[in-house]
């Protein structure tokens, strides 16, 4: 059933991917630099708001996402209709059940979180879990690309706006403020039901019940209640900082910590990009027992992602400090430096790893990420009101407590896959790869200063991107780089 895609089409794609992804987080970048600084508190507010909504999505959801990549590969055109439609069932009946239970439960939990944007979040979560259920149909018609655009790039449109009419008293609250980014993500829901529709990606029917012939509907469920319960676990271990920030130190410190992370977030780009492309291909790779294939396409894609992480790692260890000066928010964004060099280290280390997550999710061992998760819920708990309480590190115990949990996390299923299928991301080319791209930015960043700031971060900055991109090519460590600089530079056929 999945559409299966030539590898230059697949690249091509990933390419559109990770285009539009940049322009949008050079967009984010820039209001980061010039706009959000202006206003620390409301972002904590957003921040926070989006963290709880985050929270809500996976409960509307209830793993039926996961669950139309996880068994779609078992159907035909036809049957992923009814499977869609069942999903898109789920979804709205899930969410009738959340309101409720926040509507009753809200006055209860007030005395331990805050919760004054409780609503707005419910309302953010609905629409994400929509949005994140069509872009799981798209992705299984390898349509990733524009998907982006509207996820992606829209609200980083919006969000300046927002401040701005904020800052010149156009809109005079917090809560007017997220009615509008609501509003942008209500818009980016339409927008992608119209494209879906009008590439035959989705279609409904009532007849919804019949979809259970090539797996019970226990199959689906069991599956469903662990994807969802997973993506509770992830988001515990992932997003739980900014959960904390404001419920231990203040909404504004939530706003620069979300700075730090925003300029962090470049990293992780081509990682999004390659898992949502070949999440499809791996679930079939691992239903099929193909798992020379599966282990051939593991170690490629982290030994891709390694470089590109490390790559982009560097500029911002060695010139992000240096940049920051030359900003007339300085002394706000100078405080975000050593937050950014963590949760981007921490980016590097969940790329490496590969695709872990999916193999583990889209094989018959998936509920073993519930255990994994639920450990390190605890862990990332207990570093958080560690570091921040017992350390009064801050921000920085926030972001030191997540890079702990990402590294135990990534760790634990590396074992796992390594024991249970026999499947390992690195090899002796990873190491060198790793040992080579460290060694370089250790060189630049003890060359001596010039004594003009901005030859030093030209020279700096430059000089490590344009000697990684060498090494890897001269030395061929890197495949697809290689395969894609003959192509598109060199005009080699390949």
């Amino acid at each position: 059933m999945i559409h299966q895609s030539k590898p230059h089409k697949e690249q091509r794609e990933l390419v559109r991917f990770s285009l539009y992804s940049y322009i949008g987080v050079f967009v984010g970048i820039f209001s980061n630099l010039f706009i959000y600084t202006q206003n620390q508190e409301f972002l904590g507010v957003l921040r926070y708001t989006e963290s709880i909504a985050f929270l809500l999505w996976p409960l509307i959801l209830l793993g039926a996402s996961s669950s139309l990549i996880n068994f779609t590969p078992k159907l035909q055109e036809k049957k992923n209709t009814k499977l869609f439609s069942y999903a898109l069932f789920t979804v709205l009946r899930n969410s009738l059940f959340v309101f409720l239970l926040l509507f009753f439960a809200a006055d209860l939990l007030a005395d331990y979180l805050r919760l004054e944007f409780i609503y707005y979040a419910f309302c953010l979560a609905f629409c994400l879990a929509l949005i994140d259920l069509l872009k799981k149909q798209l992705t299984i018609h390898q349509k990733i690309a524009f998907p982006i655009v509207l996820d992606n790039l829209l609200p980083k449109l919006v969000l300046p706006t927002i401040f701005i009419l904020l800052y010149y008293a156009v809109i005079d609250t917090d809560a007017k403020g997220l009615e509008l980014y609501n509003i942008a993500y209500f818009f980016i829901l339409m927008a992608l039901f119209v494209f879906a529709s009008k590439r035959k990606a989705i279609g409904f029917t009532s007849k919804i019940k019949s979809v259970f012939t090539h797996f019970t509907k226990k199959e689906y469920r069991n599956y469903s209640y662990y994807a969802v319960a997973g993506s509770l676990g992830y988001l515990f271990v992932f997003k739980l900082d900014t959960l904390m920030i404001p419920n231990l130190i203040s909404y504004k410190a939530n706003g620069v910590y979300s700075i730090a992370t925003v300029a962090a977030s470049v990293i992780f780009i081509p990682a999004r990009g390659l898992f949502s492309l070949y999440a499809p291909q791996v679930s079939e790779l691992v239903k099929e027992k193909k798992f020379e294939r599966l282990n051939n396409l593991y170690k490629t894609s982290a030994k891709t992602l390694l470089f590109l992480g490390l790559l982009i790692y560097s500029g911002l260890f060695l010139g992000v400090e240096m940049l920051f000066e030359f900003l007339p928010s300085k002394e706000v964004l100078l405080e975000t430096v050593s937050v950014i060099f963590i949760i981007g280290a921490t980016s590097v280390i969940n790329m490496a790893t590969g695709f872990n997550s999916e193999i583990i999710n889209y094989s018959r061992f998936y509920k073993f990420n519930i255990i994994a998760l639920s450990v390190l819920t605890l862990l990332n708990l207990g570093a958080n009101y560690y570091f921040i309480v017992v350390l009064n590190y801050g921000i920085e115990g926030a972001a030191l407590a997540s890079m702990l949990s990402v590294l135990v996390y990534n760790l634990f299923k590396l074992v796992f896959i390594y024991i249970r299928l026999g499947l390992l991301p690195f090899d002796f080319v990873f190491l060198k790869l790793l040992a080579a791209q460290l060694i370089l930015i250790l060189v630049f960043y003890h060359f001596p200063d010039f004594s003009n700031e901005l030859l030093n971060f030209v020279f700096k900055v430059g000089g490590v991107f344009i000697c990684q991109l060498f090494m890897v090519y001269k030395f061929k460590w890197v495949e697809p780089l290689n395969a894609f600089i003959d192509k598109n530079i060199f005009r080699k056929r390949v």
